[in-house]
């Protein structure tokens, strides 16, 4: 089996762990189910449109760009400057619709999705990789 796919599955797999790392760390903190009101529309901009979109932003542009003028730079770790940098810009992002903690921590999500749309040299894995997340997110805190 490919050493590529064999990370990838373990990308899919830190998912829930993530979220119930998060959710354990911040349990004291009660969450409010009747703020959430979830129709299919919500459901898919969160699960489907909003990771598109990021997606498309962070890696396929704004990656992409970086890389092109940082490529000379090493990675450390395999994980390359642009995609540090990239990241650092998608947690900046987060910080418009979430609490500074969350946002903070979309930075190690995001730094796996610019891998994985490195190594595969195309944005479907990390698209796919942010929609898990998100749905993760979303069900794991219900």
């Amino acid at each position: 089996m490919n050493k590529i796919h064999i990370q990838y599955g373990v990308a899919i797999l830190a998912a829930p762990l993530f979220v119930l790392l998060y959710n354990s760390i911040f349990q004291h903190q009660a969450f409010d189910l009747d703020l959430l009101h979830f129709d299919t529309k919500s459901l898919f901009f969160l699960i489907v449109f909003y990771p598109v979109v990021e997606e498309l932003a962070f890696r396929g542009v704004i990656q992409e760009f970086i890389a092109s003028k940082t490529k000379q730079y090493p990675s450390l770790f395999y994980i390359s400057v642009a995609n540090f940098i990239t990241s650092l810009l998608f947690v900046a992002m987060h910080f418009v619709h979430h609490t500074p903690l969350w946002a903070m921590l979309v930075f190690v999500p995001s730094l796996v999705f610019g891998y994985f749309k490195e190594q595969y040299g195309h944005i479907g894995a990390s698209i796919f990789l942010h929609m898990f997340y998100n749905a993760c997110s979303l069900f794991l805190i219900l």
